[in-house]
């Protein structure tokens, strides 16, 4: 795998050896794998296999950042929850970060390596949420996002509104990323040096987004309830808070088929050769990346 901007290969404090993962993955005992997650077919199993031979492009991304999972016990079709503390019984090996908050504190699982992502799939986690912010330094995002969702499940608006921002950062000389969400939108990202704290990254986020509002009333909002949206897009600006999470990339989502969040080279939305949020799955991503360096 290419180095990224985006992903942490030289900030690693508790990196471990290959020899190491191995024998913590060896730990694991994996449980009810034949439970199905996704209606009809993908069973937990799938879903520990897909995360197990995903992690070498995963893991770069989610290395030093919080997680907050999203579990779902019985499968999609049951009641799911989000975690942010880490589980009491959680082996001694997974990294975690204490958080003060104004009642106690918030222990949170930081994903270093592929065991910890079995472990996580091993909760019946489908989807890992990341803070903007490494654990070194929570108060300075390294990435800012926006992202897009379309009050009428248009993707083309959604399309034309990512490439809007790519154009406005590029005249700021700023690079930028895209990725599908897995559920209907794209998340537009801007790497940073995390010299700004979340209050200032917001704030910028919110006058790029009024930019654009600005010169496409009609196409976006920035309206916060859905009743007053219209067929616009939405910007929201909400990810660049502190403690917020944004979607893993790669990461599965709750929706039949187990639609993945893929990275994507930004000439696939500018030649319209992506026509869903949900065009990957988990079944269908690792033909995708045969072959081809990740687009990040």
């Amino acid at each position: 795998m290419k180095k990224s901007i985006l992903t942490d290969s030289n900030e690693t404090p508790t990196r471990t050896t290959s020899s190491r993962d191995s024998s913590y993955e060896a730990s694991l005992v994996l449980t009810h794998q034949g439970k199905i997650m996704i209606p009809p077919t993908i069973t937990k199993g799938d879903i520990i296999t897909y995360y197990k031979n995903i992690a070498s492009l995963m893991i770069p991304y989610m290395r030093n950042h919080p997680l907050m999972i999203h579990r779902f016990p019985n499968g999609i079709t049951g009641t799911s929850f989000y975690q942010k503390n880490a589980p009491p019984s959680a082996p001694p090996w997974i990294q975690k970060v204490d958080v003060p908050t104004k009642e106690a504190h918030t222990t949170y699982i930081i994903c270093q390596n592929r065991a910890t992502l079995i472990y996580l799939a091993n909760l019946n986690c489908i989807t890992p949420h990341l803070w903007l912010s490494r654990f070194t330094n929570l108060h300075a995002p390294d990435r800012l996002i926006i992202d897009l969702d379309p009050s009428d499940n248009s993707f083309n608006k959604v399309r034309t509104v990512a490439l809007l921002f790519k154009e406005l950062f590029d005249t700021l000389k700023l690079t930028s990323f895209v990725m599908t969400t897995g559920s209907r939108g794209l998340h537009v990202i801007v790497p940073l040096g995390r010299t700004a704290d979340f209050t200032e990254v917001k704030a910028f986020a919110l006058r790029c987004s009024s930019h654009i509002k600005d010169y496409r009333p009609d196409l976006v909002t920035l309206e916060v309830r859905t009743d007053k949206r219209g067929t616009q897009v939405f910007i929201d600006t909400a990810r660049n808070n502190f403690a917020a999470t944004a979607v893993a990339p790669y990461a599965v989502r709750a929706y039949t088929k187990g639609p993945v969040a893929t990275p994507l080279y930004w000439y696939e939305l500018e030649e319209d050769a992506i026509q869903s949020s949900q065009f990957c799955t988990m079944q269908t991503i690792f033909k995708r990346i045969e072959g081809q360096e990740d687009p990040w």
